[in-house]
């Protein structure tokens, strides 16, 4: 997915009080962060290409290989997931 730099996202809105709001200001100062959208066609910022190749964590295009994190798993917070098989708390339930 193609932006220029003239884009309404790399343009903060003012709202009524004339300032931005917190998640807005956090935006411009990371900077915009492209990301795979499984559910729309999505086209390369590096050649602007469509073909994909779409793993769990990442997506990455054909041409260029250029790498996008996919946006289904960046709005989620890492945890890690602990699992125990055989402990003695374990078997008694």
């Amino acid at each position: 997915m193609y932006l220029s730099p003239r884009s309404f996202v790399n343009r903060p809105r003012k709202n009524a009080a004339g300032s931005i709001t917190p998640a807005e200001a956090e935006v411009v100062q990371r900077g915009y962060q492209p990301m795979y959208h499984l559910d729309i066609v999505n086209r390369c910022p590096g050649c602007g290409k469509s073909h994909w190749h779409v793993g769990r964590f990442s997506a990455e295009c054909a041409h260029c290989e250029t790498a996008l994190p996919l946006a289904i798993v960046s709005s989620q917070p890492m945890e890690p997931r602990f699992t125990e098989s055989f402990s003695k708390t374990a078997m008694a339930a």
